[in-house]
């Protein structure tokens, strides 16, 4: 016992030297980014079946974009950085319209745009500046004939586009920093060999002092709220209810908050995961937490607005979201709701967009991602005169592995490295601009990315956690209570 407790002291030593190295090297009063912005529209007329139009000397950071004449079959992309009209009939002639918004558009530094298409055909580009949406202002217009072989490029310089009035993103503060919180746990959960990890001090979520004692620990290391896992009130003989109830008595007395995030994969009558989601079910999920919860005193708001995670999002088609966001509208009900998905046109009805956990990228590909849907969702309402302002919240993960779990037929394990990791996350996080950041997670013990307390790690992510907490929200200034 002894000898544990030691290698436990020489690993936490280990990774808070890691802290100090890398506290060193970071400046604590980070600037939020600027990106300078641009709004344009692009008309593209073709006969060919497919064309794709791309952007050198500034950054497609979001865009909406119509089919507005041609075969029916015609189609166009929706997210990503490349414009994109699809299906058009060879020989037939198509147009489109893209309505983008340009990030890193600098007056001294030309834009290229790139077009190329599935075939020799005559293409025609037509762009005009949106810094008044209500009065589009021609600044180019090219014509060629190209092929996917054969581009074509044209420049348009970015002192025509980025024209008064000008346009810029809306700050969202406070920063919050929240951790997803898992009321799974009992006394007896602990002796299960499939558990890779113990946490220091053994507890159950259906215990108050325990929850309190997690709360103290969590607002202390700048967790600004718990995101709680929940399935329903049916599930688990009504487990999901106390324990949330628990959790938010827990956020209060600790001086923080929480709000609810659903397993939406098992939204139906029976939480079966293999039934596929209800979206009746799920209607009722959300209502059912608005109304319990909505009013408690530590459940957070934004806007007097409940805050409603939902996971695997993308599961349920766009109809579907939007009917359910309708009926709740319509029923008096108006939660901000983040969904859990990437590149995808969710973000049209949702308040905000999250992923679960990005740790399985880093480096460079870590940065693209993160940095692509952090413009895209913080400059999507731009497009559109009074479009609400969506929420991006970027997640910061320790480490992974479920190799302990007999149900995972192939196990994925990302090695903490001494913090490295989760500085790697949150780097990329505050570098990008993030709105809020999501921890993944306070307590999720079975995939091994907990930050509490562990007999492996000891408290040596906490310590990190406040490190970047406070890094992150001194771009701000404090916090102020959240309602």
């Amino acid at each position: 016992m002894v000898r544990d407790a030691m290698q436990t002291r020489v690993r936490a030593a280990g990774i808070l030297l890691a802290i100090a190295s890398v506290a060193a090297a970071v400046v604590a009063e980070r600037l939020q980014p600027i990106e300078s912005l641009a709004r344009v529209r692009v008309i593209v007329t073709t006969k060919a079946a497919s064309t794709s139009i791309t952007a050198a000397g500034a950054t497609i950071a979001s865009y909406i974009a119509t089919v507005d004449s041609g075969p029916a079959s015609a189609t166009v992309s929706r997210t990503g950085r490349a414009l994109q009209l699809t299906r058009n009939v060879a020989g037939q002639t198509a147009e489109a319209r893209f309505d983008v918004v340009l990030a890193d558009v600098s007056p001294g530094t030309p834009i290229t745009w790139s077009l190329a298409a599935d075939s020799s055909a005559e293409t025609q580009i037509a762009v005009y500046s949106l810094a008044d949406l209500t009065r589009p202002a021609l600044v180019d217009r090219f014509s060629a004939t190209t092929s996917a072989q054969v581009p074509a490029q044209f420049t348009t310089d970015a002192a025509f586009v980025a024209r008064p009035p000008s346009i810029r993103m809306t700050p969202l503060l406070p920063r919050l920093v929240l951790a997803f919180y898992y009321p799974w746990y009992t006394a007896e959960t602990w002796s299960d060999p499939q558990m890779a990890d113990r946490p220091l001090r053994i507890y159950s979520t259906e215990a108050p002092p325990d929850v309190n004692a997690q709360a103290v620990m969590a607002r202390a290391a700048g967790i600004d709220a718990w995101v709680v896992s929940w399935q329903g009130l049916e599930a688990g003989s009504g487990f999901n209810d106390r324990r949330m109830r628990i959790a938010l008595d827990a956020a209060r007395a600790a001086g923080m908050r929480a709000c609810v995030y659903t397993e939406t994969y098992v939204a139906n009558p029976t939480n079966d995961a293999s039934r596929g989601i209800d979206p009746r079910t799920l209607f009722e999920w959300l209502a059912d937490i608005v109304d319990l919860y909505g009013s408690h005193p530590a459940y957070l708001r934004v806007g007097g607005r409940p805050v409603i995670f939902t996971y695997a999002a993308s599961l349920l088609p766009q109809a579907d979201w939007a009917e359910v966001m309708a009926r709740l509208r319509t029923s008096g009900r108006d939660p901000l709701i983040i969904g859990d998905f990437v590149r995808s046109t969710l973000l049209e009805p949702f308040d905000g967009e999250y992923q679960y956990s990005n740790v399985f990228s880093s480096g460079d590909a870590l940065a693209d991602v993160v940095r692509a849907e952090s413009l895209r969702v913080r400059t999507f309402n731009l497009l559109r005169e009074g479009d609400r302002r969506r929420v991006w919240v970027a997640s910061v993960t320790p480490g992974f592995d479920d190799s302990h779990l007999v149900d995972r037929r192939t196990p994925r394990i990302i090695d903490r490295s001494n913090g490295a990791v989760y500085d790697d996350q949150w780097s990329k996080a505050v570098d990008t601009g993030a709105d809020w950041v999501v921890v993944t997670s306070w307590n999720e013990w079975w995939e091994n990315t907990e930050i509490e307390p562990g007999r492996r790690y000891g408290r040596a992510y906490l310590e990190r956690t406040k490190f970047w907490a406070d890094a992150f929200k001194s771009t701000s200034g404090a916090i102020p209570a959240i309602r």
